[in-house]
């Protein structure tokens, strides 16, 4: 069984187009597998999401007004993915630069269950996941934009985001992908 799941696990992150996503039995049967895990790995009483979700809206917050620069990876200019990876690298859990391969990680969960600092996933210029925000709440994320030419606070629910968004991942201390990178924020370890 565990075999099949790593299977369907890898053969899903193959493709990210909307029509590879909506296959309803691989991608039913993966969500469903990432949300036990999930609650199993929420029982350990030493995850600090609460104060660690946070932290990250803390830090995002600070990007405000930074100019948008496609490729950008300096506070001269930063794309999406490149801010996220910033925030997230400031709150001690290193992500991948893209938005493509940072929709890899964590555990996939509903608009409807979204918290802030879960990351926002958007097909705009490609057929995987092109673009990525940080939920503050409230129905807003904070993200890069490069129609506002800056860091900025937008609508999850305007029409341009309504219709491109493909999913949500909550990142967590201790996703196994990302537990060799990762610094226990809460209790200020390095």
């Amino acid at each position: 069984m565990r075999l099949v799941i790593l299977f369907l696990m890898f053969f899903i992150n193959l493709s990210f187009s909307k029509e590879f996503l909506l296959d309803n039995i691989i991608y039913k049967k993966l969500n469903k597998f990432e949300k036990e895990r999930f609650k199993a790995i929420m029982l350990d009483d030493e995850i600090p999401t609460p104060k660690f979700q946070e932290k990250i809206i803390d830090i995002a917050v600070g990007f405000l007004g930074i100019k948008y620069k496609f490729g950008g990876e300096t506070i001269n200019g930063l794309d999406c993915s490149s801010f996220v990876q910033k925030v997230y690298k400031l709150a001690g859990v290193e992500l991948p630069r893209t938005a493509r391969y940072q929709a890899l990680f964590g555990i996939t969960v509903d608009k409807s269950e979204l918290k802030p600092g879960d990351l926002l996933f958007f097909q705009t210029y490609a057929k995987f996941p092109s673009h990525v925000g940080i939920y503050i709440g409230e129905g807003k994320m904070i993200h890069a934009s490069s129609k506002g030419k800056r860091i900025t606070i937008s609508s999850i629910n305007s029409p341009y985001f309504k219709s491109r968004f493909l999913f949500a991942k909550r990142i967590f201390l201790y996703d196994p992908n990302l537990a060799k990178n990762t610094i226990k924020v809460e209790y200020g370890k390095n």
